[in-house]
């Protein structure tokens, strides 16, 4: 599971309200989009895929892939809602990706399953539908204008469309660093804070220094946070 945040996923000159202007946040749909969400997803978090020579012949993990509109038998039924901010430029020749995130539902079982052990009863916490958003990013260049509000709102409002019971979510914590802000201003609850939450499953993370080729895994501490719909 991914984390909602909003740090630098590329390098960028630093944005102001003109660019702004040029902003937008919509659905994603398509390989195009697919496939920049799992770079970011790669990059904080070490998702696998594979670009080949056409996004076509390459790999997805199996939530994007009805994304990008491809037909997979175990993506079948998977409720998934993919959310990206672009920029357009009147001086470029075509919209330029500047964030993005997702979202999607699980089982109650399922849920329980993904929650960590903690001092809660995941089984009284889970609702029988509940929407997860995973990681949630915006170009560090464009932090401050209210894009990883607006991307955070388009998923909140999808889960509300979906019949959800519930919204989870792990929220990075880092010194200098946190989503806090955001998920408070959502009504989020913080359930428990873990330390080096991460452990078991992160072998990337940029603020640690972690990489695969360390065999380290990343010490940051997260957030469960929980909604009611």
């Amino acid at each position: 599971m991914g984390v909602d945040h909003s740090p630098s996923a590329t390098v960028s000159p630093t944005a102001d309200g003109n660019c702004a202007a040029h902003a937008t946040v919509r659905p994603g749909s398509g390989e195009r989009d697919a496939f920049y969400l799992v770079h970011l997803w790669s990059r904080w978090f070490g998702a696998e895929y594979e670009r080949g020579h056409r996004y076509s012949s390459g790999r997805l993990p199996l939530p994007l892939c009805p994304v990008a509109g491809w037909e997979v038998d175990d993506a079948a039924g998977l409720d998934v809602y993919a959310v990206v901010a672009e920029h357009d430029p009147p001086d470029r020749d075509g919209p330029v990706h500047i964030g993005g995130g997702f979202a999607t539902i699980k089982s109650r079982e399922q849920t329980v399953a993904e929650l960590p052990d903690g001092r809660f009863d995941a089984d009284a916490l889970a609702g029988d539908r509940n929407a997860w958003f995973w990681f949630g990013v915006v170009d560090d260049a464009w932090r401050g204008l209210g894009l990883g509000r607006r991307l955070f709102e388009e998923r909140v409002q999808w889960a509300r469309d979906q019949g959800a019971d519930m919204a989870f979510a792990f929220g990075w914590e880092h010194p200098g660093r946190t989503s806090r802000p955001l998920f408070e201003a959502f009504g989020f609850v913080p359930v428990e804070r873990f330390k080096r939450l991460y452990e078991d499953e992160r072998d990337v993370c940029p603020v640690c220094d972690v990489w695969p080729s360390d065999d380290e895994t990343c010490t940051c501490s997260g957030v469960v946070w929980a909604k009611d719909l």
